[in-house]
């Protein structure tokens, strides 16, 4: 599961890192000292922009944070309402003989919607809409199919198909939903307003500098972190797949059980 969260198997963020460390020297050691006489202008601007940067970052990060979570929690509902489908499914047919057909269609729509996670990713999860429909479809044909069978225990089916088909739209609804292109454009043009004015009021000593460097560099390391929490990429992107496919073959160790 951590390994999700992690962007150090990116060759994507050395290159973020590298490239905000440049504009952050270029800032550093281009931008002219203001003067002593321009300080008290400067500083209570400085502070100002400074609030707004925590503030912007704070909310970005805290809805970047809110959704990755909201992601993994509705990935781990829907996942483990799939195995409590399959298992009421099962003892629904093993009950009431007459049902196996009706059990064959439910697990087979399982394990198709399941297995597509071997070459699609969440980015492509909207792909599964129609496999997963007709697991529900299955479900709920039920009824037209056989005469009697174990009335608590089909309501118990509905149920766990009702909140997998939710935790699916929820996810949906939120795989996409990353930080705005106009909101990045606020968050860096405040990163940058509050850059300039720091090494405006830094005075031009190289060590100085250089801590005005260190200084502008940890202002993008936040925006880069708020980046790759908002991003998913290709490895995190793949790990969720991998969830989807170690769920086919918890299913299958229940199938070789049986």
């Amino acid at each position: 599961m951590a390994k999700r969260h992690s962007t150090a198997a990116n060759p994507i963020t050395y290159v973020h890192t590298l490239l905000a460390l440049a504009v952050a020297g270029v800032l550093a050691f281009r931008i002219p000292y203001a003067g002593s006489e321009a300080l008290d202008y400067i500083a209570p601007r400085a502070v100002n922009v400074g609030i707004l940067f925590s503030i912007v970052v704070g909310f970005l990060m805290y809805k970047s944070l809110t959704r990755r979570s909201d992601i993994d929690n509705s990935v781990s509902l829907e996942l483990n309402k799939v195995r409590r489908m399959y298992h009421l499914a099962r003892h629904i047919a093993k009950a009431q003989p007459a049902a196996d057909g009706w059990f064959s269609a439910v697990r087979g729509g399982i394990r198709e919607y399941l297995g597509m996670f071997r070459t699609l990713s969440l980015h492509e999860y909207d792909l599964g809409n129609s496999l997963f429909r007709s697991v529900t479809y299955a479900v709920y044909s039920l009824p037209s199919q056989v005469d009697e069978y174990d009335v608590p225990l089909y309501e118990s089916l509905l149920e766990a198909t009702g909140q997998a088909t939710e935790a699916r739209e929820f996810i949906r609804a939120k795989k996409d939903d990353q930080i705005s292109l106009f909101s990045w454009i606020v968050v860096v043009f405040v990163s940058l307003a509050f850059a300039v004015l720091i090494i405006a009021s830094t005075p031009q000593v190289f060590l100085l500098r250089l801590v005005g460097t260190a200084v502008i560099l940890c202002l993008f390391m936040v925006l880069q972190l708020i980046y790759e929490h908002d991003r998913t990429n290709s490895r995190r992107d793949r790990n969720w797949a991998v969830q989807y496919l170690d769920n086919l073959t918890s299913l299958d160790r229940a199938e070789r059980a049986r």
